[in-house]
């Protein structure tokens, strides 16, 4: 007797893992605004955890424009030469 498979095995890569996208529209949305610096803020999220997934959007999207600084407990978007 011969068992039929119940399955379909398809070749395809694994996406990459893509992080909320909001700290990706915080960047966009400065980038946009044409400021020279701003705070970010009331995002309900630690500084450090805010730093972090800041940073890595700016490293993922490939937004080399723009640099993450932390003064205190305050997080700030800065245009690169702009500091």
């Amino acid at each position: 007797m011969v068992q039929r498979k119940n399955f379909n095995l398809v070749s395809k890569s694994v996406p990459t893992r893509e992080r909320s996208s909001l700290y990706k529209d915080m960047v966009e949305e400065f980038l946009e605004s044409g400021e020279a610096s701003v705070l970010v803020d009331q995002t309900n999220r630690k500084p450090v955890t805010l730093v972090q997934g800041l940073r890595k959007a700016i490293e993922t999207g490939e937004m080399d424009a723009v640099k993450v600084v932390q003064r205190k407990d305050e997080t700030y978007l800065v245009r690169k030469g702009q500091e």
